[in-house]
């Protein structure tokens, strides 16, 4: 099933006291590359949560955060670093024989350095575990590829009608190609017998020549190849692989066929067509960046 790049997903579990929520958003990216804002406490964690996401997810730039959130505010371990306080004392002391002054050192003083008073929470030091942690995960990349999916539907829906369009616009250029063929024929023939009034003209020597400007500018074969790159297009639309960059590729192809046959075209109606092919192989160009 095509999917998108662009999803959000969220769940929540309880731990204890404690909620887990686990927040997971994807936006475009060439490669699968995973963000992660997690707490200490799941540090240990870090490589599995990654390989975790990569086995869901191909493609996109994934930012997955998780918090615990406490219905009860935790309880605080309040403590002295009795050893740094000495030694801010004795710096204290020593700044003051050097200045000269005649303030006395104060308790305040001392306190209000960093780290003479350390709070720690009591969870602080807990490990949280992966069989924890593993389920508001996988609820939330389930969230996020189902969002994935939905807009991934509606990506497909426009793709096809597009490529209808363009699948019409070629039969019109084909019909106009093959209906003008002969005219192109008698028309250079002409040009050149009125260029050359004057001079002998060899008939086969001539026949040689117009037959091999008008196989210069056939374009049976462009068509055949835009019509099977369209076909593989469709096909990888219902493929179960992320197939955003394969699609991307068959844009360029079509578009390149396309170029050759506005190339190869004396008609202005040919020319009209190329066009507006062009503009919807520029729209889906751009839709699919989005696919995974």
């Amino acid at each position: 099933m095509l999917k998108s790049m662009t999803g959000y997903g969220r769940a929540e579990s309880a731990e204890g006291e404690a909620k887990i929520v686990v927040e997971v958003k994807s936006s475009n990216h060439r490669y699968c590359d995973v963000s992660l804002r997690i707490p200490q406490k799941c540090f240990a964690l870090e490589n599995e949560i990654k390989r975790f996401v990569l086995a869901r997810l191909t493609r996109g730039r994934i930012e997955l955060s998780i918090q615990f959130e406490s219905e009860e505010q935790e309880e605080q371990n309040l403590e002295l670093n009795i050893p740094l306080a000495r030694r801010y004392c004795l710096l204290l002391k020593q700044l003051k024989e050097n200045l000269q002054l005649s303030e006395e050192i104060t308790l305040d003083q001392v306190l209000t350095q960093k780290d003479v008073i350390v709070s720690q929470a009591t969870t602080q030091n807990q490990v949280c575990e992966w069989e924890v942690m593993k389920g508001p995960l996988s609820s939330a990349i389930d969230e996020l590829v189902r969002m994935r999916g939905v807009e991934g539907l509606q990506l497909k829906e426009d793709f096809l009608s597009r490529l209808n369009k363009i699948e019409s616009l070629l039969d019109q250029i084909k019909h106009i190609s093959d209906s003008a063929s002969e005219d192109h024929q008698k028309s250079l023939g002409e040009k050149i017998q009125a260029l050359c009034k004057n001079m002998e003209i060899d008939e086969s020597r001539l026949a040689q020549e117009v037959a091999y400007l008008v196989e210069k500018s056939d374009i049976s074969e462009e068509l055949v190849r835009v019509k099977s790159h369209l076909i593989q297009f469709k096909e990888w639309l219902d493929s179960e692989d992320a197939v955003g960059r394969r699609l991307d590729f068959l844009i360029q192809e079509i578009h390149r066929e396309v170029n050759t046959i506005g190339s190869k075209s004396y008609r202005a109606e040919v020319s009209l067509k190329v066009v507006e092919i062009k503009n919807e192989l520029e729209r889906i160009r751009e839709q699919v960046q989005n696919i995974e």
